[in-house]
């Protein structure tokens, strides 16, 4: 049975992380796996930062620990109606699936992980 993060982040993406899906969803891989929550909280808007907190970024940094090295993200498929792209997160130990949903105007709208 898959367990699912308890992590859906509703928000908008900084200037710099660009229009690239994948760019945007390593950069909070990335930030996640290392834990930082200074470098995650810039991806979201100011209405959304506030729920970005050292805890739920700690449980999270924690799990993807736990699958081992963390080694990128692999395209797996997109929607273009939703404008949501899947992605597999490639550990040293596993694998988790990374979904990443963008607004019209091209920003972050969601941000899920889920554990394989």
């Amino acid at each position: 049975m898959k367990r699912t993060l308890p992590l859906l982040l509703l928000a908008a993406v900084s200037a710099c992380a660009g229009n690239d899906p994948q760019s945007t969803a390593n950069g909070v891989t990335r930030a996640l796996y290392d834990d930082n929550v200074a470098a995650v909280q810039p991806y979201f808007d100011d209405s959304m930062r506030p729920q970005v907190s050292r805890a739920s970024v700690g449980v999270i940094s924690d799990k993807m620990h736990a699958m081992g090295t963390y080694n990128g993200l692999t395209f797996l498929g997109s929607d273009s109606t939703k404008r949501e792209y899947t992605y597999r997160a490639n550990f040293s130990k596993g694998t988790a699936n990374v979904v990443v949903r963008f607004d019209p105007d091209g920003r972050l709208a969601a941000y899920r992980v889920f554990p394989s």
